[in-house]
């Protein structure tokens, strides 16, 4: 029996059904898989995969993207704090895709007051030389150094979701949230929290909360869970290679003739969960997008569920160091 949790298996066999209900909330092509999201207007699709940029200065991701969009890609995932949107934005004016048929996803530093939240976020849409994104993130609960408490997150989001109101952004969320960061910008949404962007891959299908960020609850409540690092480039070796080369997956693969990685963003993606994959090599761009001509067996998911390696990388195997983020200093 698989072992998958009963919401994100009600999740998946529901995507097909949601997708075609919301395909006019969206221009995306119809064929293109996608799960629903809640925008700031309304319905949206999401596309279940896209190309991830970072660590690419503006010059790999600009080709790097050109790349994933001439393969027939339809989802870039960059950030301010990439320093990679110029060379983004002139990869999206390369490809010639018309603006309303492809979903371009920023972030934000957390952390911010609401005067520099705005201004980051115009100067988000200036580098990537675009009217509006499809989705804006806060990149974390607070500061990359921690800083910032439960009045910083509801000030920072009131912020951008005044900012969306004006067309700017069709949808926004958060990324590296857990439960009560969450709960904090409920307290005072007027906006839907569209997604949660958060590191899972193969190992972290049995971890605890504190591992996952909540993923079962931020599913609970109507929030896409989304993937970063679904391959675990950023997990210290031998395991940033696991879900490469490892023997689960490349056993796997050779069942359906694909390769281990495209293995490891399959589990993902067959839980309706989206998955960003990075590569700056054609060949494997192509492949990491390859992945809606088979479907795993209930027993080939139960495995790769049941994995425990390689685990969440963060300050354990059991915690992502998300979670502790953020805490309101009392002086």
């Amino acid at each position: 029996l698989l072992s998958l949790p009963r919401s994100l298996i009600a999740h998946s066999n529901g995507i097909m059904r949601c997708a075609a209900l919301f395909a006019g909330a969206a221009a995306l092509p119809a064929d293109f898989p996608t799960v629903p999201m809640k925008g700031v207007d309304g319905p949206m699709r999401m596309p279940l995969y896209g190309i991830g940029t970072w660590e690419y200065n503006d010059t790999v991701a600009e080709a790097a993207t050109l790349s994933a969009f001439q393969q027939g890609y339809r989802h870039v995932d960059t950030a301010w704090g990439y320093k990679n949107q110029v060379g983004v934005g002139k990869a999206l004016a390369a490809a010639k895709v018309p603006r309303e048929e492809y979903f371009v996803t920023s972030k934000i530093p957390g952390g911010l007051n609401a005067s520099a939240t705005t201004a980051t976020l115009d100067e988000c849409l200036t580098q990537l030389g675009l009217e509006y994104v499809d989705l804006m993130l806060i990149h974390f609960p607070a500061t990359w150094s921690g800083e910032g408490g439960p009045e910083g997150r509801k000030e920072e989001w009131q912020a951008l979701e005044a900012w969306a109101k004006q067309g700017k952004a069709k949808a926004i969320g958060v990324s590296h949230y857990c439960q009560r960061h969450v709960q904090d910008v409920q307290s005072v949404a007027t906006v839907p929290i569209a997604v949660n962007q958060v590191q899972y891959h193969v190992g972290m299908g049995s971890a605890p909360d504190m591992a996952t960020d909540y993923r079962d609850w931020m599913v609970s409540q109507g929030i896409v869970y989304q993937a970063f690092s679904s391959l675990c480039g950023p997990c210290d070796a031998p395991y940033n290679k696991e879900l490469i080369t490892g023997d689960l997956v490349t056993k796997i693969g050779k069942a359906h003739n694909k390769t281990g990685a495209q293995i490891a963003l399959k589990w993902v993606v067959q839980q309706g969960i989206p998955v960003l994959p990075k590569s700056s090599n054609p060949k494997h761009i192509a492949e990491n997008g390859d992945l809606f001509d088979f479907n795993l067996t209930a027993a080939e998911m139960d495995q790769l569920t049941k994995a425990t390696t390689p685990p969440v990388a963060g300050n354990s195997p059991s915690d992502s160091g998300d979670c502790g983020v953020g805490e309101e200093v009392v002086v």
